[in-house]
């Protein structure tokens, strides 16, 4: 198969094996670190911070009704404020696939217009796969796998309401190539993000030691994992549409509707 994550304007997007997503996952990040990583970090570090003030101060010094109270509020503010990242952050990765400037404001305000859907599609698609794993683990993995491209094809084609369908139809024939490339990605940002828990153990033990090392843990991982579910969208479009750059770049362009 062939491969380059640098594909010119008209050029098809190259079909890659799980190896070469994941290797194009790495060199995109690291010609795109700057920008997707200030993406994560204007989300993660003040919504971080919240979260470790509420555990490691609010619920020490007021008691567990008004921590709970407290920890509801900020809960539904997360989700929310996690939709639009994960809108923004899909849609800044999509841009450097292509070698295009990842455009942080332009993400954030294409994530705003996407964060409604985001939110509906991510929950529902984690009920259902914790449904699956409750039955006997075998659905969970099958509908985590052929889900795997929801959100991609939300943010990228305004699925909306067929993202879930859209997803379902784009993993068909490739169950275990899907499979393994989220498994081996869920592999790797699982071990950064336990070496860097572990020096963050290692400073100390204090909630604002918690919040630095959660925050890099984050900010270093999340822009991988976008990248990963980028490129596999990505592959699974050139496969079954033979969908070239051009193509990419004006769904970009298209300002999308509000949600």
């Amino acid at each position: 198969m062939s491969d380059s994550s640098n594909a010119g304007s008209g050029d098809a997007i190259p079909q890659r094996d799980f190896g070469a997503i994941l290797d194009a996952a790495f060199r995109i990040y690291g010609a795109n670190a700057n920008k997707l990583i200030v993406l994560v970090a204007i989300v993660v570090v003040p919504l971080s911070l919240i979260s470790h003030l509420l555990t490691g101060v609010v619920f020490a010094t007021h008691g567990a009704g008004l921590w709970l109270a407290t920890t509801l509020v900020t809960l539904l503010i997360t989700l929310i404020t996690y939709a639009i990242l994960q809108a923004a952050l899909i849609r800044g990765a999509a841009q450097a696939t292509v070698g295009d400037t990842v455009d942080v404001e332009a993400s954030y305000k294409w994530g705003l217009r996407k964060f409604g859907w985001v939110l509906l599609v991510s929950i529902a698609t984690g009920i259902m796969v914790v449904i699956g794993f409750v039955l006997l683990i075998v659905p969970g993995v099958i509908l985590l796998t052929r889900f795997a491209v929801a959100i991609p094809a939300l943010v990228i084609e305004d699925r909306a309401g067929d993202a879930l369908g859209r997803s379902w139809k784009l993993t068909k024939g490739h169950f275990w190539h899907v499979l393994g490339t989220v498994v081996v990605a869920a592999l790797i940002a699982g071990v950064v993000s336990g070496i860097i828990s572990t020096i963050g153990a290692l400073a100390g033990t204090s909630w604002f030691t918690d919040w630095i090392f959660g925050s890099i843990g984050e900010i270093v991982v999340a822009p991988f994992s976008a990248l990963v579910s980028i490129v596999l969208y990505l592959d699974l479009r050139a496969r079954s549409e033979g969908l070239t750059t051009t193509a990419l770049r004006t769904a970009l362009r298209e300002a999308p509707p509000s949600s």
